[in-house]
């Protein structure tokens, strides 16, 4: 059997079927439950600094560098068929709730002795503003999503491969014992 593209159906009419489904504020928190876990939202980020340490650091690499951005896609394709809902009280929340978290995280990086754990929290915390320029639905904040997405990406692997160099120059990624490396590597500091 020979498939027929002009039958499948086109991303307008999903959404067009999608938006006649009528719904409400639980359904959209559980549509993109999914997605805040993936990206990883504040109280459900518990998952990466953890992932993150016990991986190698090619897993890492990955982690970091391409399946965290699926989440904040996730959320890019689904609030499109959500604009149309009166929902401007739970984004509210949820941005507040976010931005919140990456205070609280920020924090927790000051206080971290693993280089790689110190990594992951500011990875998190980068992504709670993903999630503040994505549910605050404007051009400016789609725009500078994408701009820190890209960013994350690369940057956040870069880091990582540093933090692997280090351990494997020094076999240890405790920052006490890591201080001064600007004296030895010139080169790798700014």
């Amino acid at each position: 059997m020979i498939l027929n593209l002009s039958t499948l159906n086109s991303f307008s009419t999903v959404r067009e079927n999608f938006l006649r489904l009528n719904l409400g504020v639980t359904e959209f928190f559980l549509l993109n439950l999914a997605f805040f876990i993936k990206i990883p939202l504040f109280l459900v980020h518990l998952w990466l600094p953890k992932a993150h340490v016990e991986a190698p650091v090619p897993g890492s690499i990955i982690l970091a560098g391409v399946l965290l951005k699926l989440g904040g896609y996730g959320i890019y394709r689904f609030i499109s068929f959500f604009c149309y809902f009166s929902l401007r009280e739970l984004t509210t929340f949820i941005i507040i709730f976010s931005l919140l978290g990456a205070l609280y995280l920020s924090c927790i990086c000051l206080r971290q002795t693993d280089l790689k754990s110190l990594i992951a929290y500011s990875s998190v915390c980068h992504i709670a503003l993903v999630v503040f320029g994505l549910l605050n639905e404007t051009f400016w904040g789609f725009s500078g999503i994408l701009v820190l997405i890209l960013a994350h990406g690369l940057c956040s692997r870069a880091l990582f491969c540093l933090a692997n160099l280090y351990y494997e120059r020094f076999f240890t990624r405790r920052i006490v014992l890591l201080k001064g490396l600007s004296l030895i590597f010139p080169s790798l500091t700014f």
